[in-house]
């Protein structure tokens, strides 16, 4: 008998393991497709890899205000997909080289629970025993009921976006989360004409709406319309509406980007006799579910569909076996958005303070008043840093950056929040100049406390 055993290698099944194996515990890890999961193999690297050579090719044709003129580029895209390919085979080796550093045993296949203590490996039938249960099956893409998009050869997932074999002339994405804005980003730097339909009244609603208007300015190419309710498609015709009016638009593909949802189904979870819903697995704070010994882990919990929030899931539950004291900073679990620039926040925004009542502080500072920023992008750039603070405690309560780099210097914001840090603590920080990251300090100093 196995101490856990983990049904999902993506990133909240193996870095369980990994914490697991390294704690000297043991484990079987079950995954029916590649280690690394969605966010390895279809999602996270493969995107950032083709969005990096898009983003340089865009810098090549527009850089000339730099002193830098390019004749005659242009852009391959089967040789994009191969160094994409190798970047993920390289990094899946990488995923398979840890678990057998941790000694984890990986079983591939398809696994189900055959009860609350054992998995059932479904095709060769072998049954892994363990004390402790971790489901980890992660999410899927969710198609919605729309007539005309199943079996519509036009309509593509962003996994199979991700090998195609030429550029299409024009795009529609249904959808303007973060996987339709950053395959928005890729593709209308490359000359793909662009257009985005989004029901919700803005995009990436998640976002503080500050943030999302500078945001927007930024996206080059793109046709948003919002509010916009798909209802139906023909060919590669799709018809909308927005309030009284009708609309169609054209496009070569489509990308079906309306959101992902947990992954619950053939998981044998009504054997175990594990509570879930529509929203995935029903988890607590510390991920358990309401069998002792089962635990559940990253989006199919429905709680946060995010990699890295799978992977702070997975450490926790670990530590928590192992008998170490974890938790998971739920109000401190940063996002990021790739776009052209970056955008990403951690905490609450302004108008979730609204509405829960709280008394705080802003400071909302323009990127272009950062030396940096201004040096590498110029005036015609846009960006911001936007913190939030409890007015009467001056503890840090939400923040959100639009810039370069804007991924690469949030997890500072999430420490800061998560620990409870005050405006005190973080101007005490000595930020190196010239770096994006002074905005962070100039706008504690707009906060007024």
């Amino acid at each position: 008998m196995y101490d856990i055993v983990i049904l999902g290698g993506g990133p909240g099944g193996y870095v369980a393991a990994e914490r697991a194996g390294s704690l000297g515990l043991s484990v079987a890890l079950v995954e029916k497709d590649a280690l690394g999961g969605t966010c390895l193999n279809r999602g996270c690297i493969p995107t950032k890899s083709l969005l990096a050579g898009a983003k340089r090719y865009r810098h090549a044709l527009e850089s000339e205000a730099m002193g830098i003129r390019v004749d005659g580029a242009r852009y391959d895209l089967a040789a994009a997909m191969e160094w994409k390919n190798q970047t993920v085979k390289r990094l899946v080796a990488n995923v398979d080289f840890l678990m057998k550093k941790h000694k984890v045993d990986v079983i591939q296949g398809t696994g189900e629970l055959a009860s609350a203590s054992s998995i059932r490996v479904q095709e060769s039938g072998q049954m892994l025993e363990g004390r402790h249960i971790i489901v980890a099956s992660g999410s899927e893409p969710a198609l919605p009921p729309i007539p005309g998009l199943a079996g519509n050869p036009s309509v593509l997932t962003s996994a199979e976006l991700l090998n195609l074999k030429e550029l299409p002339g024009s795009l529609v994405i249904i959808g303007a989360g973060v996987v339709g804005i950053e395959f928005a980003t890729y593709f209308s730097a490359l000359g793909v004409g662009v257009t985005v339909l989004e029901m919700m009244g803005e995009i990436l609603p998640f976002m503080d709406a500050e943030a999302v208007g500078v945001f927007r300015r930024s996206l080059k190419g793109v046709t948003i319309h919002t509010g916009a309710r798909v209802t139906g498609i023909e060919g590669g015709v799709v018809s909308y509406t927005k309030g009284d009016d009708n609309g169609s638009v054209t496009g070569d593909l489509i990308l079906a980007a309306a959101g992902r949802k947990p992954l619950v189904s053939g998981l044998g979870l009504e054997a175990a006799g594990v509570q879930f819903g529509p929203k995935g697995i029903i988890v607590d704070d510390q991920c358990r579910t309401n069998v002792p010994g089962v635990w559940a882990i990253g989006d199919v919990t429905g709680r946060s569909l995010l990699a890295h929030s799978a992977s702070a899931m997975g450490r926790a539950v670990a530590d928590a076996i192992a008998g170490k004291t974890a938790s998971v900073p739920w109000k401190a679990l940063p996002w990021v958005v790739y776009g052209e620039p970056e955008a990403a926040g951690v905490g609450a925004t302004e108008a979730e303070l609204k509405a829960a009542g709280v008394e705080y502080a802003k400071s909302s500072l323009p990127a272009r008043a950062n030396g940096r920023f201004l040096a590498e992008n110029g005036m015609g750039a846009h960006g911001m840093c936007k913190l939030l603070a409890d007015a009467k405690t001056g503890r840090l309560l939400g923040a959100t950056v639009v810039a370069p780099y804007a991924s690469e210097l949030i997890w500072g914001l999430q420490y800061a929040i998560a620990q409870g840090a005050g405006v005190g603590d973080m101007d005490a920080v000595v930020f190196p100049h010239p770096t994006v990251s002074e905005l962070i300090h100039d706008a504690l100093g707009g906060l007024g406390l």
